[in-house]
């Protein structure tokens, strides 16, 4: 994860693994650790979503100052991290050529993984290769949850993308060990150094030149296109506009008001609407925008009435929601949906 991006947006699948770990190692209730956190709820269904880099370093953190007195939890968080995990980076990678090229892939994209720590990598003439990793501006529990986390998180991604394999030389790691790290230890076939001046992944002579076993050089031009687009997106997210919509997007009830999406955006609210108008904008159309967006969703599933989709994006009548969707589409909203089951969803 790069704190420079942190408009990324990530499966949520990092949430639901400390969610779990919350409720059945720690014993505690989600609704009230995001509570007592003071951090966005988040509603977890079948159906997985996505988050914010930003929204995510903040569960991180306060997963973290909750499980302080267990940090073992740590290190077992990471190995759930598997590959699949990771959306379209972690299939990039997993269909890479060889193991050196996945691991530039995933340095590439550092903006699109769920760690705190930044790795580089570098290669050697005789196929070694390694990841460094870097970090700052964390306190020490975060440092030291990040990189416990990541001790189990990279050795399962290595894992899953070789097959099994860990071609592993030696791992550094600039923390002092896990206080069950004797018994964590079954887990690598290599040395681990702990208190290391510089974090470190070392891999074996030759090993950058390893096959993958589901290499496919189709669904890696693929699924790379796919990470480079969502790169691209976070970027332009860095606008004032950018993160407005991100939020408006991922607003689970009421849309916000001027001077509340002001607050989450860390601006007064004549300061937000300045810099929407020098960005082309205004608060109100976007939020008409993401009403329109959100309708547009809703009314693609047959089962849920106008009557709650009027009250979903904000609207008290039915009757009020009718007349704005069909000022936003030229269509009525039945119309709507009936062309969209027509074409199999696909209605714009």
């Amino acid at each position: 994860m790069d704190s420079n991006a942190l408009y990324a947006t990530l499966p949520d699948l990092s949430a639901r693994i400390m969610r779990n770990a919350l409720i059945s190692t720690a014993k505690v209730d989600w609704e009230e650790f995001c509570r007592s956190s003071h951090v966005r709820p988040v509603r977890f269904d079948e159906q997985a979503r996505e988050l914010l880099a930003q929204e995510e370093m903040l569960l991180q953190k306060a997963f973290a100052d909750c499980t302080a007195t267990s940090r073992n939890i740590w290190f077992d968080v990471g190995l759930r991290y598997r590959a699949i995990k990771y959306g379209e980076l972690g299939l990039a990678m997993m269909t890479a050529r060889t193991l050196g090229e996945a691991l530039q892939i995933a340095c590439r994209c550092q903006s699109l993984t769920y760690s705190l720590i930044n790795y580089r990598y570098v290669a050697a003439p005789n196929g070694a290769c390694a990841l460094i990793g870097s970090c700052d501006k964390l306190g020490e529990q975060l440092h030291d949850f990040t990189h416990y986390r990541d001790l189990g998180a990279i050795r399962t991604l290595i894992a899953d993308i070789m097959g099994g394999e860990l071609p592993l030389e030696r791992v550094t790691v600039t923390t002092p060990p896990p206080p069950d790290w004797a018994s964590l230890r079954r887990h690598f076939s290599c040395p681990v150094e702990f208190g290391a001046d510089q974090t470190s992944w070392v891999f074996r002579p030759a090993a950058a030149n390893l096959p993958l076993p589901l290499a496919d050089s189709d669904l890696l031009t693929l699924y790379s296109t796919r990470c480079d687009i969502m790169l691209r997106r976070a970027q332009d997210d860095s606008t004032i506009k950018g993160r407005l919509a991100a939020r408006l997007n991922r607003s689970d009830s009421e849309f916000p008001t001027a001077g509340e999406a002001a607050r989450m955006l860390a601006l007064s609210e004549r300061t937000l609407h300045r810099r929407l108008a020098e960005e082309g904008t205004r608060f109100s159309a976007m939020v008409d925008e993401a009403r329109y967006a959100r309708a547009r969703e809703l009314l693609r599933d047959g089962r849920i009435s106008i009557e709650r989709i009027a009250v979903a994006v904000g609207f008290a009548e039915p009757s009020s929601f009718s007349r704005a969707f069909k000022r936003w589409s030229g269509m009525g909203a039945l119309e709507y949906r009936r062309q969209s089951q027509d074409k199999g969803g696909r209605a714009t």
